[in-house]
């Protein structure tokens, strides 16, 4: 759940729900106010904003505001002239829905460049290096995400797994050892059947990435590390996960990509190689993907 959402859905005092509704209204020049600044604006002492952020899980005043500001910034950004949720009418034309789709995947590929963290990525793509197996857990259409991921990980060596069937899911994560990782994938992070195969895998000490939703959320808790992805889409009031699904393709494609590049030269020859044996009978007319074979 994004911070601004549990301020307002929070039950505080009254003397705090003053300094909420001061914070909520400031928004991003609540960068300029020291907790005394506050205290004398909203007639409240400076320890009320200790109270509130140790209420939402933050060790003090200075932590919360960095991520909320944080977060306000990342919510002003990106999506300023399409909804996600309801990206087309039923006025559009063809090439007018066509064209916001197109519009719609720009904005959310910024959108999930924007909330990646340097440390956060490197420290995912040492977990894949060194883990033995790969797991990816996920349900629903996030498997097919998740399936394309394990088949181009397969593909340079990589050994990759992932249990669609829910049962087999639970199965595989209680048999999931320390010397192997997740990756787990929920946009809420709050699904009770990937919450499950997370708590199995924590209790055997598996390294997890969660792939989920900025702000808190009781995935990310379980996780070694998580990644965000674009955080636009309401949970059910949509005409399709079109950000979020597009955004988790994106970051599994980085991660691909960066474990690829650890091994760059060996992995390029061992996908062109396999890659020619596979294509060797089979005849192509367009010119523009068309390769020649070279004699050995």
């Amino acid at each position: 759940m994004l911070l601004q959402e549990k301020l307002k859905e929070y039950k505080f005092s009254h003397n705090e729900q003053l300094v909420i509704d001061f914070i909520l209204k400031q928004q991003e020049n609540i960068k300029d106010y020291s907790a005394k600044m506050i205290g004398d604006e909203t007639y409240t002492a400076p320890s009320t904003l200790i109270r509130i952020a140790h209420k939402l899980g933050f060790d003090g005043w200075l932590e919360m505001k960095e991520a909320y500001l944080d977060e306000v910034i990342y919510l002003k950004n990106h999506f300023q002239n399409i909804d996600p949720n309801y990206p087309f009418t039923n006025q559009d034309t063809m090439m007018d829905i066509a064209h916001k789709i197109v519009q719609l995947h720009i904005e959310s590929a910024k959108d999930t460049a924007s909330l990646l963290h340097h440390d956060s990525l490197q420290k995912a793509i040492q977990i894949l290096r060194k883990a033995k197996v790969i797991k990816v857990f996920a349900i629903a259409n996030l498997n097919y995400a998740g399936e394309e991921f394990v088949f181009k990980l397969n593909r340079i060596h990589k050994t990759a797994y992932i249990h669609s069937v829910q049962d087999n899911q639970f199965q595989d994560a209680i048999m999931t050892t320390k010397d192997e990782c997740a990756i787990c994938l929920s946009y809420s992070g709050e699904t009770p059947t990937l919450l499950k195969t997370a708590h199995f895998l924590k209790e055997n000490q598996v390294p997890i990435i969660a792939i989920t939703s900025l702000g808190q959320n009781s995935l990310s808790d379980l996780a070694d590390v998580s990644l965000h992805i674009s955080t636009r889409e309401k949970s059910f009031s949509k005409i399709a996960g079109f950000t979020s699904l597009q955004s988790i393709h994106l970051i599994l494609d980085i991660l691909y990509s960066c474990l690829f590049s650890l091994n760059y030269q060996a992995n390029i020859d061992y996908k062109i190689n396999v890659a020619k044996r596979v294509e060797l009978n089979r005849e192509i007319d367009n010119k523009i993907i068309e390769e020649k074979l070279k004699e050995d």
